[in-house]
């Protein structure tokens, strides 16, 4: 998941292309490419194919916020089954993986995505849509998950956009029939934890230290030495004090299992 930043503070961000949610630095990854969500007509082809909601994959450029929750709920899937759950190499294989798990859209839903101004839903329903398709998503995560998790995906992932929850859903605030399904599943164990209980890392840039508790002595006794200077033991001191409750993974092991990788993570001691 090349989209995911996990700062030294322990936040995870994750990168968003098709509009902006927030300026605040703290509060996104990487919006260069973004600008503020209006009901205008918006750039097509936006978000990696495979996080793609279904009306982007038809060609709509009126589309809403709602494409962002279809992202999200692909990513939570992702870290159920650590591999990506609709890898498509184009938009209609894209489509049909989607068909797939979700099952033939209704004759409702096709009038959703037909008023959105789907310039190509006409072309795919005749020549790629495959009918009488069931949904498959609780056979699929129901061995993986729990019924709660399997409704939180249903929720998110729907071929209507105007169907799927809202961001206000899915974190389960309001009164809503949507807000009380959403608010089960963030009950259930494990329970989110408090950021202040999150593991953090020092950040290093070009061999000091930014950030954290500043070490003895001012900003010199900062920096990460490199091997061959002098003082070596004074240099192994430094680095063992700035670096002692922290184990890095810097690589994969090219003899490593891909589920080794996968499971791989920066720990504390």
């Amino acid at each position: 998941m090349s989209n995911l930043l996990l700062t030294s503070q322990g936040i995870l961000k994750i990168e968003a292309y098709s509009r902006i949610v927030e300026t605040d630095a703290e509060q996104t990854a990487d919006f260069g490419m973004a600008r503020e969500y209006s009901a205008r007509p918006l750039t097509p082809g936006v978000v990696t194919i495979w996080y793609r909601s279904p009306e982007l994959l038809l060609g709509t450029s009126r589309y809403n916020p709602s494409v962002d929750l279809w992202s999200a709920g692909l990513i939570l899937a992702e870290f159920l089954l650590c591999t990506p759950l609709l890898p498509g190499d184009t938009e209609i294989q894209q489509l049909a993986l989607i068909v797939k798990l979700l099952g033939t859209p209704t004759p409702d839903s096709i009038a959703a995505l037909s008023a959105m101004g789907c310039p190509d839903l006409s072309r795919w329903r005749r020549d790629q849509l495959p009918p009488g398709r069931a949904n498959n998503l609780e056979r699929r995560f129901l061995s993986e998950t729990t019924k709660e998790t399997v409704r939180f995906l249903d929720g998110v992932l729907r071929w209507d956009p105007d169907a799927r929850w809202t961001a206000a859903e899915a974190l389960g605030r309001g009164r809503g029939r949507n807000a009380g399904e959403a608010e089960r599943w963030w009950k259930e164990s494990p329970r989110e934890v408090d950021r202040d209980l999150l593991p953090t890392f020092p950040e290093i840039r070009n061999g000091e230290r930014i950030g954290g508790k500043a070490l003895p002595g001012g900003a010199a006794d900062n920096k990460i030495p490199t091997r061959g200077g002098k003082g070596k033991g004074d240099a192994r001191a430094a680095k063992g004090a700035s670096l002692e409750s922290y184990v890095f993974d810097f690589g994969a092991d090219p003899t490593e299992s891909q589920n080794q990788r996968l499971t791989k993570r920066h720990r504390v001691r």
